[in-house]
């Protein structure tokens, strides 16, 4: 992973299942990931506020463990 990338995110299609994958830098605590997070939600919402505000369907995820 880049030195100065904290966090990526990736999602895909696969075999018709949605999947997504959260990658961390070996700095990033995991206080801190859930204030990223939170973040990247709340300017989400301000760009585009009907997606917070529709129902959305259930997804199916996962998150692979770092190696």
């Amino acid at each position: 992973m880049d030195k100065e990338i904290l966090v990526a995110m990736t999602v895909s299609r696969e075999n018709g299942k949605i999947e997504y994958k959260v990658d961390c830098s070996k700095e990033v605590k995991s206080e801190e990931l859930a204030y990223y997070l939170g973040a990247i939600i709340e300017g989400i919402c301000t760009w585009k506020p009907e997606v917070c505000e529709e129902i959305m369907p259930s997804f199916t995820g996962t998150i692979t463990e770092r190696k």
